[in-house]
């Protein structure tokens, strides 16, 4: 297997990071792998890992600025070593170093060229109607390599595996290569997955000596068609460019097949064998071998993939158990909290009432921020306690109730805070809006936070409106402002848990950032979606959309 490294270069400086199988989460949060302190990376932005079939893959995990290869934003896409991928502003390549061995013990050369020798092979394709029964000795050959092949446990070691045995059997050259597909160029010097030796087919000096290539027509032509191909070589008239290291002043067979098609690319079996050497039925036992590769590689990579989920479940049980005794214990301690706060505020109250006692200018007002940092400090504690409440609670009691009464109810509670700041709050309620089927006092918590919000964030004399829609099978409710709006990097956060914008962390200091991601979680356990559209100065609108008669809850 290759060891690979992934080299990120950034506004300062470069640094490499040792790359295995499992792969690594970029990003700045304390969550990733890789850190990549910059304002416009976001807390987990990218990730890169390894599919069973050994391709390397990178994944956009929702970032604000995107993932780019090759000028290009993706969401996923198996990339190439030292291919570029770009996270503003850094630059990340993986470089592979291949510690594969030949059977002769030699480190095997990847950057072997490609080499057209045009008219002087003869390309055969193989016809399944003129198949032949092996003989005995390629039949027990066939199933020594199937034996080897059930043996193995990761699909990582299968090419590797079946190159050095047949390399053992034929006494040959035989390698798999990744080639791009029918419509795309072929590189210089493919990307080699696997090479091995026969034990006889050199000595260590010709290791050294010989000039090796790959056939241009045969890897031109194995991607044009599924079955195997053949191409037949007399001896080269070159000195220079010999077709194999086995000797090049003799005939020689070149057989190709595939063994994986990757969309973008294919994997190629390639076996380079002298003519003399080549068994009769050659042509057909390189077909079953071919087969016999695909078929292996597929039951492990079902194998990996089973592994894989089982693994993944039993992270995600315990995740899950974690995550209840975690909400268990915030629930028990900020209701215990709540209490306290209650008394507190309580007597705060009490001494603070200037028809019980009388207090000095300097006494009231510290009386009055006292008062106000614990308000402060109670809003807080409901939120997380509502919070861990709706996560222990699993799904929502549902029944139904008048939506526009839920509306009207929740444009009358955030009236006197719109008052006091002269904004005018409007509404477009569709008549025909009546019962859905959900959780009245959730609802009325998500329009609430949503229209209060609304008011918070908007400067004096301007508006906040609120629109409802009925459609066929669910209710469209838009909130809309005329304030602050959120920065356009950030809006893919508003919904996280503690999350505050930075304009909005300016603007007001008081603010827990639970009341979004209540309200996210809310409409999704009405099987609902919600939206956000912001633009910086001018203002912003969320859009919930409701099931009437209510729907299994969507996942996040």
């Amino acid at each position: 297997m290759a060891k690979a490294k992934l080299t990120i270069s950034g506004p300062t400086e470069t640094e490499e990071v040792l790359l295995g199988p499992k792969g690594v989460t970029l990003g700045r949060g304390s969550n990733c792998d890789v850190i990549l302190d910059h304002a416009n990376v976001s807390r987990v932005h990218a990730r890169i890992s390894q599919d069973p079939f050994g391709r390397w893959i990178v994944e956009d995990i929702e970032s604000n600025n995107g993932v780019f290869v090759d000028g290009q934003r993706i969401k996923a896409q198996a990339i190439l070593p030292n291919q570029q991928i770009n996270i503003r502003p850094f630059t990340i390549s993986i470089l592979e170093e291949s510690d594969r061995q030949t059977a002769l013990g030699q480190t095997t050369r990847t950057n072997i060229p490609i080499i057209d020798k045009g008219l002087e092979e003869d390309i055969v394709s193989y016809r399944a109607d003129q198949a032949a029964i092996l003989s005995p000795d390629l039949m027990q050959h066939l199933n020594e390599l199937t034996s080897r092949l059930l043996q193995l446990s990761s699909p990582s070691e299968l090419y590797s595996e079946a190159c050095l045995c047949l390399a053992k059997i034929l006494d040959t050259l035989v390698a798999v290569v990744r080639l791009p597909c029918n419509s795309e160029p072929l590189p210089k010097s493919p990307d080699i997955l696997a090479y091995h030796f026969g034990g006889g087919a050199a000595n260590t000096a010709a290791l050294e000596t010989f000039y090796m290539h790959f056939s241009k027509r045969v890897l031109d032509a194995v991607r044009s068609t599924d079955a195997p191909v053949m191409a037949s070589s007399g001896p080269s008239a070159d000195r220079k460019l010999e077709l194999t290291i086995v000797d090049e002043h003799k005939p020689h067979l070149v057989f190709s097949a595939r063994v994986n098609d990757l969309g973008d690319f294919i994997d190629a079996l390639y076996i380079d064998i002298l003519e003399s050497k080549s068994p009769k039925e050659m042509f057909d036992f390189v077909e079953a071998i071919a087969r016999q590769i695909n078929f292996a590689q597929k039951n492990l990579f079902l194998a990996e993939l089973t592994k894989q989920e089982k693994a993944l479940r039993e992270a995600n049980i315990q995740l899950k158990e974690k995550d209840r005794i975690k909400d268990e214990y915030v629930s028990r301690v900020t209701h215990d909290i709540k209490g306290h706060l209650a008394a507190i505020q309580s007597c705060l109250f009490i001494a603070s009432d200037q028809s019980a006692s009388s207090l000095s200018d300097k006494q009231s007002d510290f009386m009055g921020r006292a008062l106000g940092r614990t308000t402060q400090l109670t809003n807080f504690v409901k939120e997380l306690l509502n919070l861990t409440q709706m996560r222990l609670s699993g799904r929502l009691q549902m029944e139904a109730f008048s939506l526009s009464d839920t509306l009207s109810k929740a444009l009358e509670s955030v009236a006197r805070k719109a008052k006091d700041k002269s904004i005018t709050v409007t509404s477009d309620l569709d008549p025909s809006i009546d019962q859905i089927v959900g959780n009245e006092f959730s609802v009325t918590e998500m329009i609430t936070n949503l229209l209060f919000n609304a008011v918070k964030y908007t400067p004096e004399n301007k508006t906040v409106h609120l629109e409802a829609k009925s459609h066929d099978d669910y209710v469209q409710i838009d909130i809309a402002d005329t304030g602050i709006g959120i920065p356009a990097d950030e809006l893919g956060n508003v919904f996280e848990e503690f999350f505050r914008a930075t304009n909005a962390k300016q603007r007001e200091k008081d603010g827990t950032g639970l009341g979004l991601s209540i309200v996210k979680q809310i409409v999704e356990r009405h099987g609902g979606k919600i939206s956000v559209q912001s633009e910086l100065g001018q203002g912003t609108k969320f859009t919930v959309t409701l099931p009437k008669k209510g729907s299994t809850p969507t996942r996040s």
